[in-house]
C-alpha cells in the first residue's frame, strides 16, 4: 500500500516541476496503464491526460481518484488527495437589468421598453409624444396638443398657398361659372367641337389668371398623412395601453385610453367639423363646391358621429384641437394687413346679378347625375367613333362604285368608233 502511493507521489512530483506545457508532448498520456498494473491488489486508478494545445501557460493538474472496495480501505488510513496551486476564475457576477432602458425621466416605461415607437410615420408620432411628455413634463393632453400645433405649423406655408387661390377662385367666380355652363350645355348637346372649344376657353382663362384647381387641394393631401400617423399613434397607445395615459387627461376625461363618457368631445369634434366645412378654412370654400358635393360635406359630422363616439379620449383630443387651430388660422388670415402681407388678394363682394342663382339640393343632384351620364355616353360616342376610324384604316376598301379605279380596263378599237359615230350624229 505504502509502496504504491510513493509510485503515485513521484510521479505526480514529475509532472508538477514542468511549469509550463510548452516542453510535453502533444496528447500525452500518463500513467492511464502503469499506475492500473502496479495498485491493481490495492484498486487504485489514476489517469491523467495533459494536452499542449489548451491550457497553455498553466500547470500540469494530477487527479488521482482512489476506488473503495469492500472494507480494505477506510476513511483513517486513506491518504490525503494531492492538491495543486491552481485556482479556477470565479464565474462573472450576473449584470443588473438597464433600468435606463425601461423607464424614462419620468420614472414610467418607455414607449421602447412598451414595443411601441420605431421608425414607421406612427412609431415617430408616438416618439415624438413621449419626448413633448418627458421632456417638457407635461401631462399627456399636453403634449398631444403641442404636437398637434407644432404638426399644423409646419403646413401653414400650404396654407397660405391655397388660399391665394381660394381668393383668385372667389374674384374670378362670376366667370368661370358662365365658362362651366357653357361646357355643360355643349356636353348635353352632344357637340363635341363646342365641348372642346368651352373647355379650352376655360383653361385658357385660368392659366390667364393663375388659377390653378390643385393648389386647393394641397392642405387636405398634406394633413392626410400626418392625420392618419397620428390616429395609428394613438390610437396603438390607447389601446395597449401605455399606463400613465390613464391619468394623462383632464376635467371629466381624465383617463385618455377610454372613450369621452360624456359624448363632449365626439360633439365638439363634428360641430367643429362642420363649422370648417361652412368657411372653408383649408381654401375649398362650400359656396364654391358643386351642390351635391356641398350638402354631401355639411352631412359628413353627422354620419361620423356615431363612429367616432367609440374613439378614444387621446384620438378625440387631437383632432379637437387640429380642428380649433384650423377656425383660429381663418380667423388670423382675414384680417387685411396679414393678407396684404402673405399676399393673398381681398374677397370681392359680386352682385346678386353677376352669380349664379344656387340651386337645390334636388335639383343640383338630378343635374350632377345628368352630367355625369351624358358624360358616359360622349365618351362612349367618342370611343366608337375611334374604333371605327381604325377599323376603316386597316380593314378592306369599301367597294362604291360598278368597277376597280386601281386596274386599267382596256377598250377595243370598235368601241372608240362606236362613240365617234355617237358624238357626231348629235346635232349641233
Amino acid at each position: 500500500m505504502a509502496a504504491s502511493w510513493k509510485h503515485v507521489r513521484l510521479c505526480a512530483r514529475e509532472i508538477h516541476k514542468q511549469k509550463t506545457l510548452s516542453a510535453l508532448n502533444t496528447n500525452t498520456w500518463i500513467g492511464a496503464k502503469r499506475l492500473h498494473t502496479s495498485v491493481r491488489s490495492q484498486s487504485f486508478l489514476c489517469q491523467l491526460r495533459i494536452s499542449g494545445r489548451h491550457h497553455l501557460n498553466r500547470p500540469a493538474i494530477v487527479c488521482v481518484l482512489p476506488i473503495i472496495r469492500g472494507k480494505s480501505t477506510t476513511a483513517e488510513n486513506a491518504a490525503p488527495l494531492p492538491t495543486s496551486d491552481y485556482i479556477p476564475e470565479p464565474p462573472p457576477l450576473p449584470e443588473a437589468p438597464q433600468l435606463a432602458e425601461t423607464l424614462n425621466a419620468l420614472g414610467e416605461p418607455s414607449i421602447e421598453s412598451l414595443g411601441l415607437g420605431g421608425w414607421s410615420p406612427s412609431g415617430v408620432v408616438q416618439q415624438a409624444l413621449e419626448l413633448l411628455h418627458v421632456g417638457l413634463d407635461v401631462p399627456w393632453w399636453g403634449a398631444i396638443m403641442i404636437g398637434t400645433v407644432c404638426l399644423r405649423m409646419l403646413v401653414f406655408p400650404l396654407v397660405i398657398k391655397s388660399q391665394q387661390n381660394a381668393a383668385l377662385m372667389h374674384n374670378h367666380a362670376p366667370v368661370m361659372t358662365r365658362l362651366q355652363e357653357r361646357m355643360t350645355d355643349a356636353r348635353a348637346s352632344g357637340d363635341a367641337i363646342a365641348m372642346q372649344r368651352a373647355t379650352a376657353e376655360y383653361l385658357a382663362y385660368m392659366q390667364k389668371n393663375g388659377i390653378k384647381m390643385f393648389k386647393s387641394l394641397l392642405v387636405p393631401f398634406a394633413q392626410l398623412p400626418v392625420f392618419v400617423s397620428m390616429f395609428f399613434g394613438l390610437r396603438g397607445m390607447a389601446n395597449l395601453p401605455v399606463e400613465s395615459m390613464k391619468l394623462g387627461g383632464m376635467y371629466w376625461f381624465t383617463d385618455l385610453t377610454v372613450p369621452d363618457p360624456f359624448y363632449a368631445l365626439p360633439i365638439f369634434t363634428a360641430a367643429t367639423f362642420l363649422l370648417i366645412v361652412q368657411v372653408g378654412v383649408d381654401g375649398v370654400r362650400a359656396d364654391m363646391m358643386s351642390p351635391f358635393m356641398r350638402y354631401g360635406m355639411r352631412a359628413m359630422p353627422f354620419i361620423m358621429l356615431p363612429f367616432i363616439s367609440n374613439f378614444p379620449a387621446a384620438l378625440l383630443t387631437y383632432w379637437c384641437t387640429t380642428n380649433v387651430f384650423s377656425l383660429l388660422q381663418v380667423l388670423f388670415l382675414r384680417i387685411p394687413v396679414v393678407r396684404t402681407m402673405f399676399g393673398i388678394e381681398q374677397m370681392i363682394k359680386h352682385e346678386a346679378n353677376a352669380m349664379p342663382k344656387k340651386k337645390g339640393f334636388v335639383q343640383g343632384f338630378r343635374e350632377a347625375m345628368d352630367n355625369a351620364g351624358r358624360a358616359s355616353q360622349f365618351e362612349e360616342r367618342q370611343r366608337l367613333d375611334a374604333v371605327r376610324f381604325k377599323k376603316a384604316g386597316e380593314g378592306p376598301m369599301v367597294k362604291t362604285y360598278s368597277y376597280d379605279p386601281t386596274k386599267i380596263k382596256t377598250i377595243k378599237p370598235s368601241q372608240i368608233s362606236n362613240v365617234n359615230n355617237t358624238v357626231q350624229a348629235k346635232p349641233k
